[in-house]
């Protein structure tokens, strides 16, 4: 029994796309939480961003012992709903002026996100 010309390309383009797919898995894996750690200082700005098919939230934090004129370390969260208990903590001690201490995780650039920082807040701590 031979296969039909339709059906070996269809399994070859069916075959592309699972490879295509396996390789962007894989590079999702190797450039997710890159590297860990913590930065201390004021957030003092919250913003969302971005066009309405890819809003992200931007904050900016003035670092602790940072010198005048110095910019800001910028982060992003995963999920900027209200809902999120991290965002309304950022809020809160955004309003406030309080040092806080922000756990985060750098994740190296995936070409699907939209957001320009590569900083993603994941636990706050006074």
């Amino acid at each position: 029994m031979t296969i039909p010309v339709k059906a070996k390309v269809a399994l070859g383009v069916f075959g592309a796309l699972v490879l295509v797919a396996a390789w962007q898995y894989l590079s999702y894996l190797w450039k997710y939480a890159y590297s860990r750690g913590t930065r201390t200082g004021v957030v003092r700005k919250l913003s969302v961003k971005g066009p309405p098919y890819c809003k992200y939230l931007e904050g900016e934090m003035t670092l602790q012992g940072a010198q005048p004129g110095e910019e800001p370390w910028r982060f992003s969260i995963d999920d900027h709903s209200d809902q999120n208990s991290l965002m309304t903590l950022l809020r809160d001690n955004e309003r406030n002026a309080v040092r806080v201490t922000i756990h985060y995780r750098e994740d190296k650039p995936i070409w699907w996100r939209c957001n320009p920082s590569a900083y993603f807040a994941e636990k706050l701590e006074r």
